[in-house]
C-alpha cells in the first residue's frame, strides 16, 4: 500500500500490521515525559543537526549516512553505532526535522522485521514550535 507523507504528494510504501501508527504533539510529548521501556525514540536526522538540539531518551539513527543500519547485526550495529541495536519487541518512533525522512526510516524498520513501528510526522519542526525545548 502507498501513502502520501504530510499532503505533499510524497508516496512511500507501508509494510507491517503498524503501517499507519503516527503520533500527536500531545502524544509524543507523553512518551518523552514519561520514557517506557518498551518505546525507543529514534531521531533520524544527521548528527550534525543535532547541534541545535537533541531530544532527551532518543537515540540517533541517521537515514540519509546509515540508511541500513537496522539490517546489520546486533555486533555489526553496536560497532557501527555505538550503542545497542533497538528489541524487535520494541516500539520504534522514529522523528526527524520535518517527518519526511522519518517516516521512510519507519518503513526500512518495517522491511527489517520491526513489527511495532510509528513516526511523529510534526518532528522536530512542531516540537520546537510548541516549547519543546522547555519539556522535561
Amino acid at each position: 500500500m502507498f501513502k502520501s507523507i504530510l499532503g505533499k504528494g510524497l508516496m512511500y510504501r507501508t509494510y507491517g500490521s503498524n503501517a499507519n501508527k503516527v503520533y500527536s504533539f500531545d502524544q509524543f510529548k507523553s512518551l518523552v515525559q514519561n520514557p517506557s521501556s518498551r518505546v525507543v525514540l529514534v531521531d533520524v536526522r544527521e548528527p550534525s543537526e543535532l547541534a541545535d538540539y537533541k531530544l532527551p531518551h532518543a537515540i540517533n539513527i541517521p537515514y540519509k549516512t546509515k540508511p541500513d543500519a537496522l539490517s546489520l547485526s546486533g555486533s555489526q550495529f553496536k560497532v557501527n553505532m555505538g550503542f545497542e541495536k533497538p528489541s524487535k519487541d520494541k516500539e520504534l518512533v522514529f522523528f526527524c526535522a520535518k517527518g519526511i525522512r522519518a517516516a521512510a526510516a519507519k518503513d526500512i524498520a518495517s522491511k527489517n522485521g520491526y513489527p511495532n513501528t510509528a513516526v511523529y510526522p510534526g518532528s522536530m519542526t512542531e516540537w520546537l514550535a510548541n516549547g519543546g525545548r522547555d519539556i522535561k
